[in-house]
């Protein structure tokens, strides 16, 4: 997978980031800091906004997109690339917006309100459990931070499910703990435990993997993988993994 086009200046994705956490204001000042710190300093936001994959018509799904804050980005994007192409007709060819379809899946019912108020008309949210909702068709579908707290069964029937509604040519982004990053993922197992003991959820049923595994896993379903480090500014030891679904062998 290659890295999409160079932006227009190097604030540009600092502006999104404003636009799209000013869309939380209306939820209070909670949800609001939260959707601006998280965007800001979590480096995932904008390695996945810098990706080709998500410049392509058709249908994009975060499972378990929480506030909907990637979502949230890649809409302000779209605003943003068609005043561009509506203001500056022939300066940067190939930024004319493709019709898309946005879609977020959230199993927490209050989250899943404050994502669907703040992404309005843009997108729609589910509010279900991805693993028993039905998925079209998708040409993009995002995990961020999901499989790791479902057991090793469930991990691999959601991604064979998801896997399924992914187009031929389809990218599959998922980020996920390390098992294999030392210190770095014990930093990820105290965060998930923090959440669990905060949220009042147990964590026993986590199931983590190592990069290689997850690799495997996804190669096994028909899905050319790759990784790439995804915690850099952070102590947390998370990979961003890459997946194309592949035509069928003949």
């Amino acid at each position: 997978m290659t890295l999409g086009w160079t932006r227009l200046t190097p604030q540009s994705f600092e502006d999104l980031v404003q636009r799209a956490s000013r869309r939380y204001r209306p939820s209070g000042i909670t949800a609001w800091q939260f959707a601006r710190g998280k965007l800001k300093g979590d480096p995932l936001y904008r390695a996945v906004w810098e990706q080709t994959a998500l410049r392509e018509s058709g249908t994009l799904i975060d499972v378990g997109c929480g506030q909907g804050l990637m979502l949230a980005l890649l809409a302000e994007d779209e605003k943003s690339r068609t005043t561009l192409t509506r203001t500056e007709p022939g300066r940067h060819p190939g930024e004319t917006p493709a019709p898309r379809t946005l879609i977020g899946v959230e199993t927490r019912p209050r989250i899943a309100r404050i994502a669907q108020d703040a992404l309005g008309s843009d997108a729609t949210i589910l509010s279900g459990d991805a693993r028993l909702t039905p998925l079209p068709a998708s040409r993009t579908i995002l995990v961020f931070d999901v499989l790791h707290m479902m057991p090793a069964a469930d991990q691999e029937s959601l991604l064979r499910a998801l896997a399924a509604c992914l187009e031929v040519g389809g990218t599959l982004l998922i980020r996920e703990a390390d098992a294999q990053a030392g210190w770095k993922f014990n930093c990820v197992k105290f965060g998930n435990r923090f959440k669990g003991l905060i949220n009042g959820y147990s964590t026993r049923a986590f199931h983590f993997r190592s990069g290689t595994e997850w690799l495997t896993l996804l190669r096994s379903l028909g899905l050319s993988a790759k990784s790439q480090p995804m915690g850099q500014g952070t102590p947390f030891g998370n990979l961003l993994l890459s997946a194309v679904k592949l035509p069928p062998a003949e």
